[in-house]
């Protein structure tokens, strides 16, 4: 044997079932949320509410006045609501409205701050149009309730004219002292301005066209200069190698040599040569030249040690001298030019040190005039609204100025507003329908025993033979005496060795195939019988084992009624044999008034078996005996499958109740003394864990299937198939064991 462990799943035929079969787990949350929301709202106290329409009554043309203090008095009541609140619900005022009703207990110290706030929640302010709106106040007195409302919104358009003047004024000081500041913040950003514009003067952005062509200039200089120096350092180079060349041929390479022998000479010479250069530039009586031809006279008058002074210098030597004299000018020139490119350097640096600061003075400058500009237009805001606060400052002091009015006095209330008993009552309900609805799929995934036949087929491979439905108690009195049912019965009964009066014991233990044999349970029995007939011809067998994994699922019942049906259709004599030593109900369920059964034939197995045997109709019943002390060594014993042996050869069928798998071993011990093996599963009762258990446990390989037992075939999709058998006969209330 073996059971798959599948779950139970929900679907919408399945979900309608559960409601229907857990109606209490539906109904009484339902009931007592809808109840508990009922009294609920009945016991509220009624709160009524009264109105008071307020509206706004311009008298000033709304171009004149355009400033915040005066919102009141240009924007919608939309955009003021604030303002109205803070009229409406300050202290001074709600105090005047709570002393003169004497809406609280009001101590000597003043009012309290809880009441105040109490009296806050009362207000309501809803708006109306753009300028109108409603004030209202609720509380339990109508009466009550229509004067603070009238009184509320007389005090707020009184105190509003007042606050308004206070707001006025406060604007304008507010302003005159911005003004001022203002005034100030502008001076200070215009002078910054300019002192800032003084001290980069040179280096603002206006200026950057003029600093760029400076530069260009400069640059075009230094690169003149730069040629120039070139060219003069080319020809002094020319000049060294000339000269040296000079000296090479001449024998002035030696200076100490030439100077001792030709030093008068080189004199001479010298001055000689400046003399020329001299009488180019200036006149013959020119004190320079004078002097100069003095000191030649004097020299040509002194002797050397190598001899006189010749005459005339050579021309080598004469161009000698007239090169270094021509490199001494070269490098005159060029450090004049070097010194004059450096200058020009210097200066183009410095142009150019002003083109590069030329953006951040301009972001800065530009900062500074969007300080200036902002502030001016700040300002000019300020003195604008001077204006403004002013003019309405003298309209305020003529009484000429916007006002609220009330356009329609609070009524009084016709009905309470609060409590919504039927809003309260509907939620209720609908809370309690969820409720139920979830106290039902709670109850149905916490619960895993069977319901259905699909649910067994799907938990476990075991075959499910019959399905019972549930049998009554009792039988309606119109179907027992319809036709002389009644008497038919009584009479059948007879025949089978009953008495009348046992007709209601039939019925009250739900012994269907007896008490209804027209029934929807005596049908299914014989289903049942019918399949227990075909194993028996396809396997020989004799003895049938009735048990079930826990006690109260119906295997006594069960194996009552099949042991009935089996007689009727069956050739041979057929045994009911109660098995469950311990308590045994068979005798119960058919009224015998026997006490010696079973377990006395196992105490004394010599013993005539027809002793022990009691006859109703065609079925032959042992009971289960007297009680002994220790069932399952009397069970265990080898007497027992001897006297198995003599009932097998005395009877042609037994059918053995047997007592449950879990608590005791009785019921391993007939499956392995027996045939077969029918479990009985009850619905709604017999757990899936414990019939798993119980199917393990019991391990038998001669398990024939299962008999689901209290089945509501109206759970299901096929209950139409039974609307046949149930117009002829009513079912009812649960199989008990």
């Amino acid at each position: 044997m073996q059971t798959n462990g599948t779950g139970k799943t929900l679907t919408a035929f399945t979900i309608l079932n559960v409601i229907k079969r857990r109606k209490l787990y539906f109904l009484i949350p339902m009931l007592l949320l809808t109840a508990g929301a009922a009294i609920f709202a009945f016991r509220l106290p009624a709160r009524f509410r009264a109105h008071a329409l307020v509206a706004v009554e311009p008298v000033i043309p709304q171009h004149y006045v355009n400033l915040r203090a005066d919102a009141t008095a240009t924007a919608s009541v939309q955009d003021q609501l604030r303002s109205i609140r803070e009229t409406l619900f300050s202290r001074p005022l709600l105090e005047t409205a709570i002393s003169e009703f004497r809406l609280y207990d009001i101590p000597q110290n003043g009012v309290p701050e809880t009441a105040i706030e109490n009296m806050k929640s009362k207000i309501e302010i809803q708006v109306e149009g753009p300028d109108s709106f409603y004030l209202g106040f609720e509380g339990d007195n109508p009466q009550q309730v229509m004067q603070v409302a009238n009184r509320l919104a007389q005090l707020f358009v009184e105190g509003t004219s007042h606050l308004r003047g206070q707001q006025v004024q406060q604007a304008t000081t507010f302003l005159d002292a911005e003004a001022d500041r203002l005034r100030k913040q502008l001076s200070d950003q215009e002078q910054r301005e300019k002192n800032y514009k003084q001290r980069a003067v040179d280096e603002l952005p206006a200026n950057l066209p003029d600093n760029l062509k400076l530069v260009e200039n400069l640059q075009a200089q230094v690169q003149n200069k730069t040629d120039k120096i070139a060219e003069d350092q080319a020809r002094r180079s020319a000049l060294v190698e000339e000269i040296k060349s000079l000296e090479k041929q001449a024998g002035l390479g030696n200076p100490s040599q030439t100077t001792e022998r030709f030093a008068t000479a080189a004199t001479v010479e010298d001055l000689r040569i400046k003399l020329a250069q001299l009488k180019t530039r200036y006149t013959p009586k020119h004190p320079e030249i004078t002097r100069t031809e003095k000191e030649i006279r004097d020299l040509e008058a002194v002797r050397t040690p190598a001899g006189p002074v010749r005459g005339e210098p050579s021309p080598a030597r004469m161009r000698y001298f007239d090169l270094k004299a021509e490199l001494a000018s070269i490098d005159q020139r060029l450090k004049s030019y070097q010194q004059d490119r450096a200058s020009l350097i210097s200066e183009m640096q410095s142009y150019q040190r002003r083109i590069r600061t030329s953006p951040e003075h301009e972001m800065v400058l530009a900062q500074l005039t969007r300080d200036s500009t902002t502030t001016r237009s700040q300002y000019e805001a300020i003195l604008t609204k001077q204006q403004e606060a002013r003019l309405d400052q003298q309209l305020q002091k003529g009484n000429k100025g916007i006002t609220f009015k009330v356009v329609e006095p609070a009524a009084l209330p016709s009905a309470p507003y609060s409590p919504k008993r039927s809003r309260i009552i509907l939620l209720g309900f609908l809370a309690s329908l969820g409720v139920g609805v979830m106290a039902v799929l709670f109850a149905e995934q916490t619960d895993s025993s069977f319901h259905t036949i699909e649910d067994v087929q799907d938990f476990t491979n075991l075959p499910v033979l019959s399905a019972i439905p549930a049998i009554p108690a009792r039988l309606p009195a119109p179907r027992l005496s319809q036709n002389g049912s009644h008497a038919k019965l009584s009479e059948s009964l007879k025949a089978d060795g009953a008495t009348p009066a046992g007709i209601h014991d039939f019925q009250k233990h739900r012994v269907a195939v007896l008490s209804n044999p027209q029934s929807l349970p005596s049908e299914q029995y014989g289903i049942l019988a019918l399949k227990v007939r075909q194993w028996i011809t396809q396997n020989g067998a004799q003895v049938l084992v009735v048990t079930s994994a826990a006690s109260g699922e119906g295997k006594s019942l069960t194996a009552v009624n099949l042991s009935l049906a089996l007689s009727r259709s069956m050739d041979g004599r057929v045994l009911l044999l109660d098995g469950d030593l311990r308590r045994p109900q068979v005798h119960e369920s058919l009224e015998l008034k026997t006490k010696e059964g079973f377990s006395d034939l196992l105490l004394r197995p010599e013993g005539d078996v027809n002793r022990y045997v009691s006859r109703v109709g065609n079925l032959y019943v042992m009971p289960g005996g007297t009680e002994v002390a220790n069932p399952v060594s009397l069970l265990a014993s080898r007497r027992t499958s001897e006297v198995l042996a003599r009932l097998r050869k005395e009877f042609r069928f037994i059918v053995m109740d047997s007592p449950p798998i879990m608590p005791v071993a009785d019921a391993h011990i007939f499956a392995g003394l027996a045939d077969g093996v029918v479990i009985i599963v009850r619905a709604r009762q017999t757990r899936r864990e414990l019939f798993q258990r119980a199917v393990e446990s019991l391990s038998a390989s001669n398990a024939l299937g299962l008999v689901l037992n209290d089945v509501q075939f109206g759970d299901t999709r096929y209950a139409y198939a039974y609307h046949y058998q149930q117009r002829k006969t009513v079912t009812g209330s649960a199989v008990s064991s």
